[in-house]
């Protein structure tokens, strides 16, 4: 008997099974006619901002090129089913280490095993300029606790009320940014 799919038809077509790969399984064939297959939508929490998506796809095309409704769904969703696949890779890799927590480092590996190669220098770049801004953060918040700690000392010391010492610290990070401009 000749193999069905799921309308009740024979295929037009085979594919040849894949093999599996340690992160990915078996590919499935998929129903031939369009008619039998399932459409999934991504859930609302999941869908990614429509607007973020085409301002990346129109920095990527000429300035003459249309995109139409359909087109801009199927970015969204591709941008989508992406995401949750290399999260889903990176999260594998995450539990090969016997960790619960998915790393930058884990990310990178997926993008590497999946062979997106050309993408990891610039990745790599942008993480190090994220952890540069995350540094300069963390030294700037604790600039601003000492002064504030020192402002609350001195006032202890003195006996000034909590609203002159928060009135004085302000004014000593308006200072130090006043000064950081120039």
């Amino acid at each position: 008997p000749a193999a069905t799919t799921l309308a009740g038809r024979a295929p037009t077509r085979r594919h040849p099974p894949m093999a599996p790969t340690p992160h990915t399984g078996i590919k499935r064939e998929r129903p031939v006619d369009d008619s039998s297959a399932v459409t999934l939508s991504v859930p609302e929490e999941m869908a990614l901002p429509g607007a973020s998506i085409m301002r990346i796809v129109r920095s990527k095309l000429p300035e003459n090129v249309m995109i139409n409704k359909e087109a801009k769904a199927a970015f969204a969703k591709a941008c989508s089913i992406f995401i949750m696949y290399i999260s889903t890779i990176a999260s594998d890799v995450s539990k090969e280490s016997k960790r619960s927590t998915v790393t930058a480092q884990d990310v990178l590996t997926a993008l590497h095993d999946l062979e997106f190669d050309d993408f990891l220098p610039n990745i790599d770049a942008c993480l190090a300029a994220y952890r540069e801004a995350d540094k300069a953060r963390t030294l700037e918040a604790q600039a601003k606790r000492a002064v504030r700690a020192k402002a609350e000392g001195e006032a202890a010391a003195v006996g000034v009320d909590e609203e002159a010492v928060d009135a004085t610290a302000d004014g000593a990070e308006e200072a130090e940014a006043a000064a950081a401009e120039s």
